[in-house]
């Protein structure tokens, strides 16, 4: 069987004769959240700084398992960069000015024991067993909204501190990253619908999911790294306040939780039965924020870690 290392080298070195003279293919390890490593394969045209990360993991994958011959790899690998391709450079000398950027620095939430060397090298807040990361959202024409991971050596060359990064980003992720609360009957209902169209009936999927305990899932619009919603000032009181409830937080993945009234549950020893065997069975290593159960005390106001 064909190593890893050796599958990329070949795939890097096809892509490259097809894409000709003008262009730069490099391979490169990109540590994702949670320490996930993945080999990228970027194709850089000359008059461009920018070219999207193709990873080749599940290429790789595939490969092995039969279901992908390494001339179908490199077609999709050009297939996916045509469809991808920006025929533009990016300035990026504005990121130098923190006046600049910060009006676009946002926070979101990763797992702090999981992150452990990531951590040694951004600024961050220990929240819990998580911590509150940065980043600076850049929307552009023809490349969309991306991120760019905000580091130590960024704050040294803004010469600011970690509480102004955090008191932008405070107000910057709730008016760039709107909230959104919906119950889980309504989510259900959406993926039902989804995954059956034609089939799809209403009224039955009503009382297929009214039944059971009120739950309700918080994330943001783009349902992208939404578990950051939990730390949004007044949002969480608000609900428990609407709810008349303390309620439990649980950690779906970095991009929603789901929030459960206490007063239709005392026993939270199951809850994190269930959410060890989501983690475990249903979330990509990549996705998981926390084996952990959180709790919104709403006479003290505040979340604690159970």
């Amino acid at each position: 069987m064909m190593e890893f290392t050796y599958f990329t080298t070949l795939v890097r070195e096809e892509v490259e004769r097809r894409t000709g003279d003008c262009y730069k293919v490099l391979l490169n390890d990109v540590t994702k959240n949670n320490g996930v490593v993945l080999r990228g394969l970027t194709v850089t045209q000359d008059d461009s700084n920018i070219s999207p990360t193709i990873y080749l993991n599940n290429y790789y994958e595939e490969y092995i398992k039969g279901r992908a011959t390494l001339l179908n790899v490199v077609n999709d690998v050009m297939d996916t960069y045509q469809r991808n391709k920006v025929n533009q450079s990016v300035d990026m000398r504005y990121f130098l000015d923190y006046e600049r950027v910060k009006d676009s620095v946002v926070y979101k939430l990763i797992n702090t024991e999981k992150n452990k060397e990531l951590l040694e090298d951004i600024p961050h807040i220990e929240f819990m067993d998580l911590s509150i990361v940065f980043q600076c959202m850049v929307a552009q024409e023809d490349i969309g909204t991306a991120s760019i991971l905000i580091h130590n050596v960024h704050l040294k060359l803004w010469d600011v501190s970690i509480g102004k990064l955090y008191q932008a980003a405070k107000e910057n992720t709730q008016r760039i990253q709107k909230y959104e609360i919906r119950s889980i009957t309504e989510v259900l209902r959406e993926i039902t619908r989804a995954e059956n169209p034609d089939g799809f009936d209403d009224d039955s999927c009503m009382e297929d999911f009214s039944d059971g305990v009120p739950m309700y899932v918080l994330s943001n619009e783009r349902r992208v790294e939404g578990a950051a919603c939990m730390l949004y000032p007044n949002l969480i009181r608000d609900f428990a306040e609407a709810m008349g409830s303390s309620f439990y937080i649980i950690p779906s993945s970095i991009h929603e939780l789901l929030l459960l009234p206490t007063e239709h549950i005392e026993e939270c020893g199951e809850i994190k039965n269930m959410i060890r065997e989501i983690n475990d069975t249903q979330v990509s290593i990549e996705e998981m924020l926390s084996y952990s159960l959180y709790l919104y005390d709403k006479d003290e106001g505040k979340i604690i870690q159970l």
